[in-house]
């Protein structure tokens, strides 16, 4: 990190000439150190009597003048002066503007690289009255952006990090067995190796051995993108685990605060058994009244199942994306009451943690389960073998659309094939909580997508021990359609329902993807 800053540090300097700047474009004249050209020229002309300062800009034809000129304005700003744009003009209507109107400028500047070629930008700064920056003009310039350029001091919080996960988790009191217990971490080249260092040194102590694997941080992640939702990257943990003979796996994603998990036989354990086994452990030790666990409409039945109205847990359903969750859990009518709350994409939320997600502390949980587990004579994958035989889950298949007004129209011709013999769930807002929930919908209402705050789609059917539902959603940035489809029970087969909602994806318009 200290070397990429003063790489940079020396590519700006370099862009100081003898009489103006100039730089490769971006690698060495960018928007940031416009930017910061900009604040520190405003500056060093209130520095020798200019106030107020304000400064008139013009940029020439260059790709990425327009840019730079924006950038170098808001240093300006940034510095307390004013910048007032000319546009796309010569450099003599700069010395124009400054030389003719001297009560109105107290520079100007010119985002241009003159003849230089098309690879290169820079910017000429002038006073008012068109005087040229002198050679300690720019000297000052110079120094002051090699001064805003210098990295921040890091402030460590690992160890103090690692005692407050480990302290939440109840590490101490793990039920560690006497052979110890294995894990392999693969952070992927992210900073999960980085945040798990610390831990790992405290859980060594513990009994638990960690083999962290691509732990040292590589932004260019030479082995593929750390996300525990590709099969490729699930696939490397559970060989690198059957390979160590380790009881429990753990991927981190690129920013480590989500987690995917696979058990010691290699197999990847699904977000929503993660929910269940983390809420079931952690439900064992609250006292809480009525407690309550939250998980998004694309979580497994399961949840359901073991949350019933017997069970004494209020299970709340959320609409997709980590705000919306964490939402519901500030309210008034939730927050001293939840317990844990998940995604099916592997965002987990602790109550204790701020209501926030984090991988890490799921991962400590899961540890601790498996050390429970282990010394009784279990293990992950005993533990979930009913789970795994009674519930399949599509995993997220995802479609192209060939423009919004066709994606909307897909997914009520959808809902419309299949409303009659499946309940709907829908997103709407809960007046009492005035959040979006996903909630039953009202009977006799419309699906109309195009006019919903969202439009997910969610039909159950659900008869006796077996059912089956799927969720048809739109991504929030551009026009696909992500499909979630799940069984249970005998007799509903997941392959043939999904492959009957695919056949008729594809005959509205989506394209796999």
């Amino acid at each position: 990190m200290k070397r990429k800053s003063q790489e940079i540090r020396d590519l700006a300097r370099g862009c100081f000439k003898r009489d103006d700047l100039r730089g490769l474009w971006p690698e060495a004249f960018n928007c940031e150190v416009s930017r910061l050209v900009g604040q520190a020229m405003c500056e060093r002309l209130r520095s020798i009597g200019n106030d107020p300062v304000r400064i008139v800009l013009g940029r020439d034809a260059r790709t990425g003048s327009l840019d730079l000129q924006t950038a170098f304005a808001r240093g300006i700003e940034a510095a307390g002066g004013s910048a007032v744009s000319i546009g796309l003009c010569s450099t003599e209507q700069v010395y124009y503007s400054c030389g003719r109107h001297l009560e109105l400028y107290s520079g100007g500047a010119m985002i241009t690289a003159s003849h230089n070629p098309p690879t290169y930008n820079g910017v000429k700064m002038l006073h008012s009255g068109a005087v040229p920056f002198s050679p300690e003009d720019l000297s000052w310039i110079r120094e002051r952006v090699l001064e805003l350029l210098e990295p921040l001091e890091d402030v460590s919080t690992g160890d103090q990090f690692a005692s407050h996960m480990l302290s939440l988790a109840g590490a101490e009191s793990f039920t560690v067995p006497a052979d110890g217990v294995k894990v392999v971490v693969l952070c992927g080249h992210g900073v999960g190796g980085v945040a798990y260092a610390p831990i790992d040194h405290r859980l060594c102590q513990l009994g638990i051995e960690s083999i962290v694997l691509e732990g040292e941080p590589d932004g260019s992640f030479p082995h593929g993108v750390p996300n525990p939702l590709l099969p490729t990257f699930n696939k490397r943990l559970g060989e690198a685990v059957l390979r160590h003979g380790a009881d429990l796996g753990i991927g981190f994603d690129g920013d480590a605060d989500r987690a995917g998990f696979v058990d010691q036989e290699g197999r990847v354990i699904e977000a929503s058994h993660i929910l269940a086994l983390v809420a079931g452990r952690k439900l064992s030790t609250s006292v809480v009244s009525r407690p309550v666990v939250m998980r998004n409409l694309c979580s497994s039945q399961l949840l359901c199942h073991i949350f019933d109205q017997d069970s004494g847990v209020e299970l709340i359903d959320a609409p997709v994306g980590h705000a919306q969750i964490k939402r519901l859990m500030r309210h008034d009518r939730f927050s001293d009451r939840v317990v844990f709350a998940g995604e099916h994409s592997g965002h987990y939320f602790h109550p204790d943690f701020y209501s926030s997600d984090s991988g890490i502390l799921t991962a400590l949980h899961m540890l601790g389960l498996v050390c429970e587990l282990k010394s009784s004579g279990s293990s992950l994958f005993e533990a979930l073998s009913d789970w795994r035989e009674r519930y399949h889950w599509s995993g997220e298949l995802n479609f192209d659309m060939p423009d919004r007004a066709s994606l909307l129209a897909a997914m009520k011709t959808i809902c419309g094939r299949y409303e009659g013999a499946m309940a709907r769930d829908e997103i709407r807002i809960d007046p009492e909580l005035s959040l979006l929930r996903c909630l039953r919908s009202v009977s006799g209402s419309e699906y109309e997508p195009g006019s919903m705050a969202a439009p997910d789609l969610k039909l159950v059917s659900e008869d006796g021990a077996s059912g089956w539902w799927f969720v048809l959603r739109p991504s929030g940035n551009e026009p696909k359609l992500r499909l979630n489809v799940e069984t249970w029970g005998d007799g509903v087969s997941l392959e043939k329902r999904t492959q009957k909602l695919v056949s008729e994806l594809l005959e509205l318009g989506a394209i796999p993807s």
